[in-house]
């Protein structure tokens, strides 16, 4: 039934229509809600409003729901530098959860090749986000000597994969 409904709004141009009843009684709504701002030195709530136009409080909300434009997911929302952002971009990707797994147990077996002292440098660098500097004075070194240390360990790792 609301697919059936659904069908029956949408048009060749792919804009969503609203029947006529409904855009009359946005702008009824529209205007009482004018009013009361006045009237109450306030924005209306949703009961006051339903209230003074006679509608049931669903009622209402579903009529001012159908005056918002419809978004679409290919839509820019921040454009500059040569990049593009769409709305598309934000929508976060469905886990995998079996590749989070692996992913897991392939860390795991990465971190047991390194001695203690490597896995703590690495623990506090990229789970506990500190600094190398910060890092440095948990082991007493020179923030330079953790750089060195840091990309000597990340090398052999790249080396394993």
């Amino acid at each position: 039934m609301i697919i059936g409904e659904i069908k029956r709004f949408l048009r060749d141009d792919g804009i969503l229509k609203v029947s006529r009843s409904v855009k009359e009684n946005q702008y009824r709504i529209g205007r009482k809600r004018e009013e009361l701002e006045k009237a109450l030195g306030r924005e209306p709530t949703l009961g006051e409003l339903a209230e003074s136009v006679q509608m049931l409080p669903e009622e209402l909300a579903m009529t001012m729901d159908a005056a918002n434009d419809v978004e679409s997911i290919y839509q820019i929302i921040y454009q500059g530098e040569g990049n593009e952002l769409r709305l598309l971009d934000k929508i976060p990707e469905k886990e995998n959860l079996h590749d989070r797994l692996l992913n897991k147990i392939f860390l795991e077996e990465l971190l047991r090749s390194l001695n203690a002292e490597e896995r703590k440098l690495l623990y506090m660098r990229y789970f506990r986000e500190m600094t190398q500097t910060e890092v440095a004075d948990e082991f007493g070194v020179s923030q330079v000597q953790i750089s060195r240390m840091e990309k000597k360990i990340l090398n052999r790792l790249r080396a394993i994969i």
